[in-house]
């Protein structure tokens, strides 16, 4: 008996020195080659700046199917948070998204990749395109507070918000 004991705790201890090794990765943004923004780099700086300015497109949103799914940043996905999806810009950019029809606002920070093209049964295309109409999925939290879930698209304009990137 106490020879299983033993043998139980070196394999949870094994198991537990794989876990922190192989499992502990950084977060890498991704940078795509070429950016549908103006950007500016000085010498001292390895990410793009974005200038604050404001834009303007359609938004979607995308609510429980995808609660408790990990984000291409690898948080855990939860629609009733203030997030949202684009397919360039970096992680933890801040962004204020206002409903064209309404004038609501919501501030959103992105955590996620999208939107992409989809295919018939609502999965995406791969390789992975990002949609052509689309600029931002927003979490259902942050849509339902400047728009109409029944919609399912909204005109917005946006501004970037945090210039240190």
């Amino acid at each position: 008996m106490t020879f299983n004991i033993v043998r139980l705790i070196a394999i949870l201890l094994l198991a537990s020195i794989f876990m922190l090794t192989f499992a502990s990765s950084p977060n890498i943004a991704y940078i795509p080659k070429s950016l549908p923004y103006p950007v500016e780099l000085t010498k001292e700086e390895t990410m793009p700046r974005i200038p604050s300015e404001k834009r303007e497109g359609i938004v979607s949103y995308y609510g429980e199917r995808w609660n408790g799914k990990t984000t291409a940043n690898m948080e855990i996905y939860d629609c009733n948070l203030l997030t949202c999806a684009s397919p360039t810009l970096p992680f933890n950019t801040i962004l204020k998204i206002t409903n064209l029809d309404n004038n609501k606002s919501v501030i959103v920070r992105v955590n996620d990749r999208g939107p992409y093209k989809m295919d018939k049964e609502g999965k995406a295309l791969r390789p992975l395109i990002p949609h052509p109409k689309r600029i931002f999925d927003l979490s259902k939290g942050a849509f339902k507070k400047i728009g109409n879930l029944d919609k399912g698209l909204l005109r917005v304009k946006y501004e970037i918000l945090n210039k240190d990137l």
